[in-house]
C-alpha cells in the first residue's frame, strides 16, 4: 500500500472510531440504565470514564512516539487495549465492569488518534494538510453522525452490539497500523519530562487546547442533557428518533468539516476558526430565544455545522505549532480538548438538575463567547508556515 494512502486512510478510520463510538452511546442512556437498574448519573459516566483516561493518557503518547517507541508501535499497543475494553464492555455482566471497560476503550484511543494526527504532519506538506483534516474532520463527523443512528437501532435489537462493532473497527485500526513506516527524529530518550514541559510552555499549544475543550465540552454538554430531557416524560422520544435527530448533526458537520479544510489552506487557520466561534454563539442563542424542541433537528444541524467549522482548522494548527515534537504538542491539544469532553457529561449535573436545560445553553453560550474572544486575541499575531 503506498504510504500516504496508509497514513490517509488510518487517520481517517481513528478520526471516525472516536466520536462513532462516543455518540454511539447516547441514544442507548435508557437501555444502559434498564439493563444494569442503575441511576442517571451512573449512565453518565459511561461517557466520561472514557475520556477521561482518554484526556490523560494522550500526554504520555504523544511523548512515547516522539521519544522512545515511534508512531507504529504506540498505535498498535493503544488499538489492541481498544479491542479488549470493547469485548469487555460486551460481556460486563455488572455495572462497574461495564465502566471498568469503558477506562480500558479511553486508554486504548489515548495511545491511537493523537499519534494519527502527527503522522498526518510528519507526511504531508503544509499546502496539502488543512485538507487531509478537512477529510479527517469530514471523517469524525460522519462517526458522529452515523453513530447515534446505529446506537438507535441497535437499542432496539441489543445495545451490546455497539460494542462489537466498536471492536471491529479497532481490530482494523491494528492491522492497518502494522504497515506503517517510521518517519519522523525522534527528541533523546532520556528527556521525556523536558519534551513535555516544552511542549507546555508553548503559550499556543495551550491556547489551541483550550480552545478545542471549549467546541467539545459545548457540543457534548449540550448532546448530552438533551439526551437526559427528551428521552424521559414529558417527551419520551424513542432512541431511534433521538438517533435521526443527533445524526442531523453530524450531517452538518461533515460538510462543514470538508470546507473548513479547504478554507484552512487558503484563508488561513485562525480566520476560520473564528468565523466558526461567532456563528456558533448565533446558534446557541438560538435554543434561549426560540421553542427549541420544535426545531430541535435544524438547530442540531446548524450546532455540527459551526461546531466542525471551528474544530477543522485548531486541529491542523495542533500539527504546526510545534514542528519538532508533533506527537508531544497534537497529544496535549488533544487531552486538553477531550477533558472537555470527559467533563461534559457530568459537570453541568448539578446545574441541570436544578434549573434545567435552558440552563445548560446559557452556560455554553458564555463558553462559546470566551473562545471567539480567545480567537480573536489569536489572530493578532501572525500565522508560520511549517
Amino acid at each position: 500500500m503506498n504510504v500516504y494512502l496508509t497514513i490517509l486512510v488510518i487517520y481517517i478510520i481513528s478520526a471516525f472510531s472516536g466520536p462513532f463510538g462516543g455518540n454511539m452511546i447516547l441514544p442507548l442512556f435508557r437501555h444502559i440504565q434498564e439493563t444494569y437498574s442503575t441511576t442517571k448519573l451512573l449512565v453518565n459516566l459511561t461517557v466520561t470514564l472514557y475520556m477521561i483516561p482518554f484526556s490523560i493518557f494522550q500526554i504520555f503518547s504523544g511523548v512515547l512516539s516522539d521519544t522512545l517507541y515511534g508512531r507504529k508501535r504506540v498505535i498498535v499497543f493503544g488499538s489492541s487495549l481498544y479491542c479488549m475494553g470493547a469485548i469487555l464492555a460486551y460481556y460486563a455482566p455488572s455495572v462497574f465492569l461495564f465502566l471498568f471497560a469503558r477506562i480500558l476503550q479511553g486508554m486504548g484511543s489515548a495511545f491511537v488518534i493523537p499519534i494519527t494526527m502527527a503522522l498526518v504532519g510528519d507526511f504531508f506538506e503544509y499546502h496539502q494538510r488543512g485538507k487531509v483534516m478537512g477529510l479527517g474532520a469530514l471523517s469524525t463527523t460522519l462517526g458522529a453522525t452515523i453513530g447515534p443512528l446505529v446506537g438507535g437501532y441497535l437499542g432496539l435489537i441489543d445495545w451490546r452490539l455497539s460494542f462489537l462493532l466498536m471492536f471491529v473497527i479497532g481490530l482494523i485500526v491494528l492491522l492497518i497500523s502494522l504497515w506503517i513506516p517510521e518517519k519522523q527524529k525522534r527528541v533523546p530518550r532520556s528527556d521525556l519530562t523536558g519534551t513535555i514541559l516544552k511542549c507546555l510552555r508553548n503559550r499556543k499549544v495551550l491556547l489551541i487546547g483550550f480552545l478545542g475543550m471549549i467546541l467539545f465540552f459545548t457540543r457534548l454538554s449540550i448532546y448530552t442533557f438533551l439526551s437526559n430531557t427528551i428521552l424521559y416524560p414529558p417527551y419520551n422520544l424513542s432512541s431511534d428518533l433521538w438517533g435521526t435527530y443527533l445524526f442531523m448533526a453530524g450531517l452538518g458537520g461533515m460538510i462543514a468539516g470538508l470546507l473548513a479544510g479547504f478554507l484552512a489552506d487558503y484563508v488561513g487557520r485562525e480566520k476560520v476558526a473564528s468565523i466558526g466561534f461567532i456563528m456558533l454563539n448565533v446558534v446557541i442563542s438560538l435554543y434561549l430565544v426560540i421553542e427549541w424542541f420544535s426545531y430541535l433537528p435544524l438547530l442540531l444541524f446548524l450546532l455540527g455545522v459551526f461546531g466542525s467549522f471551528s474544530m477543522t482548522p485548531l486541529n491542523t494548527l495542533a500539527v504546526e505549532v510545534n514542528p519538532k515534537l508533533r506527537g508531544t504538542a497534537s497529544s496535549i491539544y488533544n487531552s486538553l480538548r477531550f477533558i472537555g469532553y470527559a467533563l461534559a457529561p457530568v459537570l453541568p449535573f448539578p446545574i441541570y438538575a436544578r434549573y434545567g436545560i435552558s440552563s445548560i445553553f446559557m452556560m455554553n453560550l458564555f463558553l462559546a463567547l470566551i473562545g471567539f474572544i480567545l480567537m480573536v486575541l489569536a489572530l493578532q499575531k501572525k500565522e508560520k508556515k511549517y
